[in-house]
Formats: C-alpha cells, structure tokens, sequence
C-alpha cells in the first residue's frame, strides 16, 4: 500500500515540474509585438520614440518593439484607442483634453488614457514679423494666420487659444501648415502669423529668427490657462531667440508617453518604465533636448491624467514621489 502510494506520489510530482516547466517555458517563448506612436520625423520627438523602442527591444527578452513616425497626438491617442499602438507619444494638454471628454474630445472622452513619464518641454508661440501691424492676439482678427497642421494637437490648441480670445475662424483666414511650412509662408509674406507648438529654438524657428525680422506675441490671458490647465505662464527670457531682445509671457506644458489602463498590464508597465530609465544612455543622445529635458527628476511633472499603475509602482519603488492627482 505504501508502495503504491508513494509511487502515485512521484508521479503527481513528476507532472506538477512537467506542467510548470513548460508554462515557464511558454513564457519566456512568448513573442510580443507592438509599436509606438511619435510624431513627424522633423522633430526631436521621432527619434527620441525610435531609440526608446530600440531600448524595450534590446533589454525586454522577446520583446519587438518599433516606432513609427505619425501626425502626432490627436493620431497617437486614436492609435491607442484602436490597438494601432500600445504606447504613444502626445501633448499633455491634448492627452488631458481627451481624458476629461473636453475641447475636442467634447462627447468623445477617452478616460482610459494613462500616462508613464514627461520628456521634453513644449511651448505655444506665437510668431509674426514687424510690420504687420500685430501686437497682441487680438490683432490677428482679420490676418492670415497658420494654426499648425490640419488635424494635429497644435491646431486644437491654437483654435482654443484664439477663442479665449474672442476669435473664431470665421475673423481669420485660416492656414493648416507645418512649422516648417508656416516658417516659409512667413518669410514669405504668404501669412501674416503662425502659431507653433514646438520646443524653443526648434530648428525651424531657429531659421526664422536669424533670417527674417521676426516678432513674437505674447499669451497672457489667465482664461486661456483656465481652460488649458496643462499650461502654465512661462516668462521666456530676452534673448533667448536672436533678435528677440524682450521677455515673452508663453504657455508652457511638456510632451508625455501615455498609453491605456488595457494596453499593459501593471507588470509590463512597470517593465517598460523601469527598463526605459535603467537605460537613460541609450536613447538620451537621440535630440539635444531630450538629452538636456528628459530627466528622471522631472519625469512626473507636468502631467495632467493619471498614471498607469505599473508607472507608479515604477516610480514608488526608486522613492520618488507620486502626486496624489496621479494615482
């Protein structure tokens, strides 16, 4: 009896290692494959999202991951919601509107945004040339204005901007150009303003304030931030564009990676932030201002929809401190 026993024994024991082998085996075989959403390939932002996903892959065993260059946020929150992209790259203030249902997204909320981290800084700016006549927003009424490209977050934002100033399309002849596009216009007297919502001293604008007589408008009214509050008041610095000897009253927001409450599970989000800033050397030098930006120090600030929880579990677990609105 006892023999029998024990030999009934060994067996549930010799299957019990079989089972469990080969689920661990099947895990680590496990092939995973998803993409991740940037922006144009002009920016900082599009090589900044291809080294990421070239960090995932080299350190995540059996992880594939590739970016892929697109229309930036309003496309990438889009991507997120269709499964195109499990993560993305967007403006925080566009990722909030979304989130709360609001501007844009007004009966099309998307409350299952999550974000995992900030990187670099960005910036509503407002540029015309002397001459024109304009000196503050209210004077575009009646101009030929370019909003950013048809469809972007910076177009969203721009409208926004000029309806908490008592401006609708319909006072403007309206433009949907990029930066680089809306730098040329300018120049060119093909437009009388541009709207941009970039980082400072972006290479496009870069060329605008060393080649034309170039003049910046400033955002100061407090219903814009109101409506916006991804946005905070920015003084930027004379000096700071060539030619641009006076300070400048600009919004200030940053662009964050997000993705779903879905998309990861509190695992793998962890992994991904954790494997991301483990490994800050390999992406950090793809654009000078993600090198100079994009810092675990700031990696929470600025954001405005909560945070994935393996994000937070991340973030907990170095000892950083998680803002209670994040949670």
């Amino acid at each position: 009896m006892k023999k029998g026993l024990t030999i009934i024994l060994i067996a549930l024991c010799m299957f019990s290692v079989f089972a469990n082998g080969s689920s661990e085996t099947a895990a680590k075989n496990e092939d995973v494959y998803f993409t991740i959403g940037t922006a144009g390939t002009a920016g900082a932002l599009y090589p900044m999202g291809i080294a990421m996903a070239q960090t995932l892959s080299d350190h995540i065993p059996n992880w594939y991951v590739t970016g892929e260059a697109t229309a930036a946020s309003i496309a990438n929150i889009k991507g997120l919601r269709d499964g195109s992209y499990k993560m993305a790259i967007s403006q925080t203030e566009v990722a909030s509107l979304a989130y709360r249902g609001i501007g844009g997204y007004e009966g099309n909320a998307v409350p299952e945004l999550r974000a995992l981290f900030s990187t670099i800084y960005n910036y509503l700016q407002v540029f015309t040339l002397e001459g024109k006549g304009i000196n503050s927003i209210e004077d575009l009424k009646g101009k030929v204005v370019s909003l950013g490209s048809a469809g972007s977050g910076g177009q969203m934002m721009a409208q926004i901007l000029l309806e908490s100033y008592g401006i609708s399309l319909n006072d403007i002849s309206a433009q949907y150009m990029s930066e680089s596009d809306g730098v040329s216009a300018l120049k060119d007297g093909k437009i009388d303003a541009m709207i941009a919502t970039n980082p400072i001293n972006s290479a496009s604008l870069k060329e605008l304030v060393t080649s034309a007589n170039a003049k910046m408008i400033p955002v100061e009214n407090d219903a814009f931030y109101e409506k916006i509050p991804a946005y905070t008041k920015y003084t930027l610095p004379a000096g700071t564009y060539e030619g641009i000897n006076y300070d400048v009253t600009i919004p200030k927001a940053r662009i964050i990676m997000i993705t779903t409450e879905d998309a990861f599970t509190e695992d793998e989000a962890y992994l991904v932030t954790k494997t991301i800033w483990e490994n800050r050397s390999e992406w950090s030098s793809s654009a000078k201002a993600v090198e100079r930006d994009v810092v675990l120090e700031t990696a929470l600030e600025e954001i405005d929809i909560p945070l994935h929880k393996g994000a937070i579990r991340y973030f907990d677990e170095i000892g950083m401190t998680v803002p209670a609105n994040l949670r």
